[in-house]
C-alpha cells in the first residue's frame, strides 16, 4: 500500500521497494529461460502487469529519491519480452504509463484502463491459450483486495502463466472483527478474494467460561484470537495449490512495526519456476535476518 505525494506520485515504504527488487530478480531469470526456449518451441512470451500505474514512486524515508516501479523494471529486463501489457483502473496512472511508449519505442506496449479482473479474463486470457505456444508472466500487486479468485483460476487454467501474487494479508485481517463473526456480505467479499471461507468457522470460538458451562442457555458471543500473518499466508498458498501444482513459499512483507502487510508468492505449472523463486526468497530472508 502506498500514499500519494504532492504531484500524485506514489510514496512507498522500504518493504515495497524490497518487493520490487525481488520482482526484478525473478524477471531476469524468467526472461533468460524463456528466450532460450524461443530457439526451440516458444513463439513469444509476455509481461502482464495488472496494477501498473506506479511508474516512478518515491521512497517514503527520502521523498527526494525516485524508485523504478514494476513497469520500468519489466521494460529494462534483458532479454526483452515480446509484449508488455500494462493495466490500471486509474486514468491518471494510465497517463503516466502511456509516457513509457516514448522512452521505449522499440517495445511492443499494450495499455488498458479499467478493472483488471475484466481485462485479464475477457481480453488477455483468450490471447494466451496453451495451444498458442506462448507464455506469460503476470504480476498481481493490488492496492488491497481487488484481485478476484476467479481471475486467478482463469489465469491458472491457461497453463501458460507464471503468476506473481502479492496477497493482502492486512486487507483480509481488517475484515475480520475480533468480537463477532463477520457479516455474511463480508464473508462473501473474502470468498471472492480467497476462493474459500471454511476456515472462518475455525477461528471464531465462544468464551472459555461459556464453553465450560454446560447449562448456559444464551447464544455464545463468538470472538477470535489474534491472527498470525504467517498462518493466513499459508492458507492462501495452500488454496493456490488447488489450481496449480507448484507454488513457492510465501515471503512476508512487513512494515516498520513488524506487522505483516502482504505475502508475496509465485504460482506456476513449472516446477523450476517455483524453485527459482524459493531460492531468490531464501537469499532475501537470510539478508533480512542479518540486517536485523
Amino acid at each position: 500500500m502506498s500514499r500519494l505525494g504532492n504531484d500524485g506520485e506514489d510514496i512507498i515504504g522500504r518493504w515495497s521497494e524490497q518487493k520490487l527488487n525481488l520482482l526484478t530478480k525473478y524477471l531476469q531469470a524468467y526472461s533468460v529461460i524463456m528466450n532460450k526456449q524461443k530457439e526451440k518451441w516458444l513463439r513469444a512470451y509476455y509481461y502482464i502487469d495488472a496494477f501498473a500505474g506506479s511508474v516512478r514512486p518515491k521512497a517514503k524515508e527520502d521523498e527526494q529519491r525516485y524508485i523504478d516501479g514494476s513497469p520500468l523494471r519489466a521494460l529494462q529486463t534483458e532479454p526483452r519480452f515480446d509484449e508488455y501489457w500494462f493495466i490500471d483502473i486509474s486514468p491518471q496512472r494510465v497517463e503516466r504509463v502511456e509516457k513509457l511508449r516514448e522512452d521505449f519505442p522499440e517495445c511492443e506496449i499494450k495499455i488498458r484502463q479499467g478493472n483488471c479482473n475484466e481485462i485479464l479474463c475477457n481480453e488477455i486470457v483468450p490471447h494466451i491459450p496453451y495451444s498458442s505456444k506462448t507464455r506469460a508472466f503476470v504480476f498481481l500487486d493490488p492496492y488491497g483486495l481487488q484481485v478476484d479468485w476467479n481471475t486467478i483460476r482463469e489465469l491458472a487454467n491457461t497453463e501458460t502463466c507464471d503468476i506473481f501474487i502479492n496477497f493482502s494479508v492486512m486487507g483480509v485481517t481488517r475484515l475480520l472483527p475480533r468480537d463477532q463473526r463477520p457479516a455474511p456480505h463480508v464473508e462473501e467479499q473474502i470468498n471472492k478474494v480467497m476462493g474459500n471461507t471454511d476456515w472462518i468457522e475455525q477461528i471464531y470460538k465462544p468464551p472459555v467460561q461459556l464453553q465450560l458451562n454446560l447449562f448456559a442457555d444464551q447464544d455464545p458471543a463468538l470472538s477470535r484470537e489474534t491472527l498470525k500473518g504467517e498462518w493466513l499466508a499459508s492458507l492462501y498458498t495452500e488454496q493456490l495449490r488447488s489450481l496449480v501444482p507448484h507454488v513457492s513459499n510465501p515471503v512476508l512483507m512487513k512494515n516498520s512495526t513488524n506487522s505483516v502487510l502482504y505475502a508475496l508468492c509465485l504460482a506456476s505449472h513449472n516446477k523450476t519456476a517455483a524453485k527459482i523463486t524459493n531460492d531468490i526468497f531464501s537469499r532475501y530472508e537470510r539478508l533480512s535476518q542479518r540486517r536485523n
